[in-house]
């Protein structure tokens, strides 16, 4: 009857403490490797153990010099420590859920942060609506300067621009194309280019590709932004290197693969401010979910 008030025993028992030193007994049969587990001391688990077996007033594990074996009791409890964990847990992760809020500062770059960052806060807000984010949209070095003066928590960058911090979280690459007209024509000679502005890398990057090659071309198209370069190339003014996810979606263009050389991949990294807290770290997780990341690196500022 849930009305019934359980005894002092009892409820020292049902305490998650307690029951995931008994599930760590069970599962590793040591009181040192359940202590590493748990990030306690091997005497504090003992006192534990100690504890319980003295409110039950029998003993729940055997001792030796190879460890501790569940008897049958303490087999059985730890099958329920399995089950009340896993209940725990549940409520924890429903209720941290709807108590999750605050404001988040996001920056992103027109070129990658506007193909999958929409859907990741559209999904946060369903399942977050406590988190409020401000979305800063502007090119790499404008958001790391907003990191360094704390105007922003966390950032989506590319290898477009200026060089990412070390301190980023290493996202899965972005594979690079040429992309050009959809009309299926093969394009003219010399090359004509829709890119960005001198200093950008991936601007950089093409033209050196195509010299690799022996590809004469020419820059008819000058863009800063990733639209300008794209309508470009819609036109059939020229081809532009871009990411792939940009093509995605996108009526009148394609990827050109004949006759061109191979790109390399763009790099992406996540970069958090100086602030922190439950909310920015939701958020943080929902993009690395959304984008991937291989090579988890030291989150911090840049």
């Amino acid at each position: 009857m849930g009305y019934i008030e359980t005894s002092a025993s009892i409820r020292n028992i049902l305490r998650s403490d307690t029951m995931r030193v008994i599930v760590a007994l069970a599962e590793l049969n040591s009181v040192r490797a359940a202590a590493e587990a748990l990030a306690l001391s091997p005497s504090a688990v003992s006192k534990q153990l100690r504890r319980l077996e003295d409110q039950v007033g029998r003993p729940l594990f055997l001792r030796s010099r190879q460890g501790v074996v569940p008897t049958a009791e303490g087999a059985e409890l730890a099958q329920v420590g399995r089950r009340f964990l896993a209940l725990v847990d549940e409520v924890g992760k429903k209720f941290d859920r709807e108590m999750v809020s605050g404001h988040v500062r996001l920056g992103i770059t027109e070129d990658i942060g506007l193909t999958r960052v929409p859907d990741v806060l559209r999904q946060c807000a369903a399942r977050f609506p406590g988190i409020e984010v401000e979305l800063t949209v502007a090119y790499s070095s404008e958001l790391l300067a907003a990191l360094e003066a704390q105007k922003l928590d966390l950032a989506l960058l590319a290898d477009g621009g200026p060089r990412l911090p070390d301190t980023a979280l290493r996202l899965h690459p972005e594979p690079m194309v040429w992309v050009g007209r959809s009309d299926g024509s093969p394009p003219p000679r010399p090359l004509p280019l829709a890119v960005s502005s001198e200093g950008c890398q991936w601007r950089a990057k093409a033209i050196r590709a195509l010299e690799a090659a022996g590809i004469p071309y020419k820059i008819v198209c000058t863009s800063p932004s990733t639209a300008g370069q794209l309508a470009a190339a819609r036109i059939g003014l020229g081809v532009s290197p871009l990411p792939r996810s940009v093509v995605s979606g996108q009526d009148g263009i394609a990827i050109i693969r004949d006759g061109l050389p191979a790109l390399t991949d763009v790099t992406l990294g996540l970069v958090l401010g100086a602030r922190a807290g439950k909310a920015i770290r939701t958020l943080s997780d929902a993009l690395v979910t959304a984008y991937g990341a291989p090579d988890r690196l030291q989150l911090g500022t840049s």
